[in-house]
């Protein structure tokens, strides 16, 4: 499943390929843009995993095409997962994953702070009612808050999400990126991220699967970097590194099982134009 994308590119591949992954929701645009004028951003990423909230989908290669369209702080956004080698459910040379997900920046100002509501449908065109190891589709609501005092040096955010079909779970996002422009058409930027996962969030990504019941703890831990180029007007290339690791004792011993990997250092390039 893909992550929730922060401000700044760092998100389509830490907090969010979103998320995480990168399921990209375009959040807090409506800081940075003329909420009047309509952008359609279509994106493509070859990533080298697939990574969501700690949990390893695929070791292998994925391709991770999105486009979003924005007017009026209202977001759309269409996101997929195409995996170049067999996943941790079998799939292999298909789509695994679509997710819709509609995202909406509240008009509020309240000492330089950005607040976003959203849902965000995920669908697994490869579940088949014959094989239980294919995740079910599933729907999440989410809100986030971001600080944009200090966006020059450092923006931390918030963000809580409600599983309302599935999981019927809470998970919250802690994350931090720092940003530099090192020039009018390259920027860098490092963050950390980690996740909080309640009772019932972490028995079904963690637990039920092999019949362990977990506790509400830490889940998941992200540090990461990225670098951004515009090559052109409207067209940017971003290349991006994250080590990803799990809080440790049940949660990691439940990945070993479940998972492809307990942690990971993964990588990914994007493409992304701006009509």
């Amino acid at each position: 499943m893909k992550k929730l994308m922060t401000i700044g590119m760092a998100g389509v591949f830490a907090a969010g390929f979103a998320n995480a992954q990168s399921d990209v929701v375009m959040v807090d645009q409506g800081a940075a843009n003329d909420a009047s004028q309509t952008k359609v951003t279509a994106e493509a990423a070859l990533v080298s995993s697939y990574v969501w909230r700690g949990q390893v989908y695929n070791n292998d290669f994925v391709v991770q095409p999105q486009l979003t369209v924005e007017q009026y702080g209202v977001s759309l956004n269409v996101w997929g997962n195409y995996d170049l080698g067999r996943n941790v459910n079998g799939s292999n040379g298909d789509f695994s994953e679509v997710d819709f997900s509609l995202a909406y920046t509240l008009p509020l100002a309240i000492n330089e702070m950005a607040f976003d509501v959203g849902v965000i449908n995920y669908n697994f065109p490869s579940e088949d009612d014959t094989n239980p190891s294919v995740t079910p589709s599933t729907t999440e609501i989410y809100g986030s808050a971001t600080v944009l005092s200090f966006k020059d040096y450092v923006i931390p955010s918030v963000t809580i999400f409600g599983d309302v079909r599935q999981a019927d779970g809470t998970y919250v996002l802690l994350d931090l990126v720092a940003p530099y422009q090192v020039s009018d058409y390259f920027a860098v930027e490092g963050g950390v991220s980690a996740g909080y996962g309640n009772t019932s969030y972490n028995d079904y990504y963690f637990g039920n699967a092999i019949g362990v019941e977990q506790d509400a703890g830490w889940n998941d831990f992200n540090f990461y970097g990225n670098a951004s180029y515009e090559v052109v007007e409207n067209l940017t290339v971003s290349v991006n590194l994250t080590y990803t690791m799990l809080e440790g004792g049940s949660i990691e011993d439940a990945a070993k099982d479940i998972y492809e990997s307990e942690k990971k250092f993964w990588g990914g390039v994007n493409v992304a134009y701006d009509f």
